[in-house]
């Protein structure tokens, strides 16, 4: 028993002694670091390796503050023209000494020294004479000159257009109005007719009929109907056109899908633009390709069939209209 307790003292003992060593170190670590280790040592050290006339091993003197009076004028360095490759080399200008004064004004002792000072050229660069002529020599001088006159000229030519004459627009005017008389037509004296009809019992779906439309040269349009135009693009003036035999006898193209119909009318009024011959075959042919495409009957004006009869009979009041 004495002897764990002798144990368990040594070791206590330890213990304290390993944690005061490690508090120790601790502190001594995180003390700041001494004067050896300061930067600015290297500085004066620096200081001392410069020799008696403050040069150090490189030649290089330490930096001098000068005080100029205000009515000493610094020295100015000439500057040397630019020169074309080829050449000589201009000769290197002569600099004038500098006298250095120290902050405190008292005059420089004179110095016996065998090794020739070094002194640093002042660029001034002050003459607007210099500047100019190295602008002339570079042709910048006359670039801008030349880009102004030409900016001059060309604004002078712009405001020197005409604007257009009022009387220009005018007549203008007149004609596009003269045209539009032109394509007005009297008052329609007949309507030649055509119905395309679902068999009994079957309906026109919408979802197949615009296909159709469209690869007739079909046009949505006016009065929520389809136009046959001269041009196949759609545009141009209008040929026939075609209607929901239903009331009201519109379509809506965004709903086509859900659209069903017993019938489709073709209609062309007389007189009408163009050749109505022409027009009226094309209207026919459509009726034709409409009632195969879709399955449907091709009817006359009175919804009868048609014959070769009816069809002289429409070519007729064509010619009437003559």
């Amino acid at each position: 028993m004495e002897n764990l307790q002798l144990v368990l003292f040594v070791l206590g003992a330890i213990a304290i002694i390993a944690v005061l060593v490690h508090g120790f170190w601790s502190i001594r670590k995180q003390q700041p670091k001494s004067l050896k280790e300061n930067p600015l040592t290297g500085f004066y050290k620096d200081q001392a390796r410069r020799d008696s006339e403050g040069f150090d091993a490189d030649g290089i003197g330490e930096v001098r503050v000068r005080k100029i009076s205000p009515d000493e004028k610094p020295p100015k360095l000439k500057s040397s023209k630019l020169r074309k490759p080829g050449f000589q080399p201009p000769q290197q200008d002569e600099v004038e000494g500098e006298q250095s004064f120290s902050l405190s004004g008292a005059k420089p002792e004179p110095r016996v020294n065998s090794k020739p000072q070094r002194q640093e050229p002042v660029l001034h660069i002050d003459d607007e004479e210099d500047t100019a002529e190295m602008q002339m020599e570079l042709g910048l001088g006359a670039d801008n000159h030349s880009d102004t006159q030409t900016t001059a000229q060309a604004g002078h030519q712009v405001n020197s257009q005409p604007e257009p004459q009022l009387a220009t627009e005018q007549q203008t005017r007149e004609q596009a109005k003269e045209e539009s008389r032109h394509d007005e037509l009297p008052d329609p004296t007949d309507v030649l007719v055509l119905h395309v009809v679902a068999k009994e019992g079957e309906s026109l779906s919408g979802a197949e009929l615009l296909p159709c439309l469209l690869a007739l040269n079909f046009k949505f349009g006016d009065m929520n109907i389809f136009h046959r135009h001269e041009d196949n693009a759609g545009t141009g003036r209008v040929l026939f056109s075609l209607a929901n035999m239903v009331k009201p006898g519109v379509f809506d193209p965004d709903n086509m899908e859900q659209f069903n119909t017993q019938g489709i009318v073709l209609f062309m009024t007389l007189p009408c633009h163009g050749d109505p011959l022409m027009n009226f075959s094309i209207m026919l042919n459509s009726a034709h390709q409409l009632a195969d495409d879709l399955g449907a009957d091709l009817l006359d004006g009175q919804r009868q069939p048609w014959h070769q009869d009816t069809k002289q009979a429409y070519l007729g009041r064509i010619r009437a209209q003559g």
